[in-house]
């Protein structure tokens, strides 16, 4: 017996120490708490398995006690609800090397739309640039005849609108022995000035002193009349200056007038109506809208009665200028 229980004694001790080595968890009936041996490393719970289960309805939960919990099943609404929601939206990736949106465009950048354009930056404070000056335009082929950069004319016909005055005398002998010297006075509408035919309106004025019987010392020959002319021009040159000799010829009509006059032993009546003849020439020059002429007119006249007493008629000639703008 002694033998037999040297040999039962130490099996029994080995197999309890071969069990504690194979389950390394503390027993919960047991108190305490078992230490892992040194060297053994900690094992990681694998990952848990997720289960789809039902579309629309999440999948159960494992309560405390180990039980799943079922979730409870979604209305019509939340399903209706979860059906129509609009899928997230992913933010969006910006670039750190470019402005944030709402940024003004830099000034170098070239607007929508454009091309082949560069637009400069501004100077920096307190410095200006500079202008570059611009040649003129060369006349445009095709364009109306009249029209020059630079003329300041605003229509290609030329429209002149003058006043002057000058000197004019009688060419009857006995008419120029009873009246002194004479002088004009004009104002006159011409158009077409860059034109080889024009026209003209002006109205005429003289004045003279006359002498004879039945007048007084401050007796005054006086006329005021209208004419039309028509005119042929040359033009030498047209541009921003012009240079035109030009003729014309016209038709209008005269009202004399003799003041202090004693008409019942006077030689002379008191007025006269007569129709008149202008015709002449001249030169005219322009430069920018500036405008003046010279010119000589002699002026046939019609229908005479002023002399009725002693013959004669008011065939006069005159010599004079005008200045005025082109429109």
């Amino acid at each position: 017996m002694k033998m037999l229980s040297l040999f039962v004694v130490p099996g029994v001790l080995a197999l309890a120490i071969s069990a504690a080595k194979a389950d390394p968890s503390p027993n919960p009936e047991m108190g305490g708490a078992q230490t892992m041996p040194s060297g053994a490393e900690a094992q990681t719970p694998p990952p848990a398995t997720y289960d789809p289960g039902t579309p629309g309805i999440a999948p159960a939960t494992p309560s405390a006690t180990g039980t799943p919990t079922v979730p409870a099943t979604p209305s019509a609404t939340d399903t209706a609800a979860a059906t129509v929601a609009p899928p997230a939206t992913m933010p969006e990736e910006t670039n750190p090397a470019l402005p944030p949106p709402g940024t003004p465009a830099a000034p170098t950048q070239t607007p929508a739309g454009a091309t082949n354009i560069t637009i400069m930056p501004p100077p920096p404070n307190g410095q200006t640039t500079e202008s570059v000056p611009v040649a003129p335009l060369p006349p445009v082929p095709g364009a109306p005849e009249g029209v020059y950069p630079g003329a300041n004319v605003y229509s290609h016909v030329g429209v002149g609108l003058l006043v002057g005055g000058g000197f004019n005398d009688f060419t009857n002998g006995h008419l120029k022995s009873v009246t002194g010297d004479g002088g004009y006075w004009t104002a006159r509408v011409v158009a077409g000035t860059r034109e080889y035919v024009g026209m003209e309106a002006a109205y005429v004025g003289d004045a003279r002193s006359i002498n004879g019987l039945g007048l007084s010392n401050d007796s005054r020959l006086i006329s005021n009349g209208l004419s039309g002319n028509l005119r042929v021009n040359i033009p030498i040159a047209r541009g921003a200056s012009l240079i035109e000799p030009f003729g014309f010829v016209g038709v209008g009509w005269s009202h004399y007038t003799v003041t202090n006059n004693n008409v019942a032993v006077s030689d002379v009546t008191s007025a006269d109506n007569v129709l008149t003849l202008p015709y002449g020439g001249g030169l005219e020059y322009a430069y920018r809208g500036f405008m003046a002429d010279a010119r000589f007119t002699y002026t046939q006249t019609y229908y005479n009665n002023l002399t009725q007493t002693v013959g004669g008629n008011l065939n006069n000639w005159g010599v004079g200028g005008q200045i005025g703008f082109e429109y």
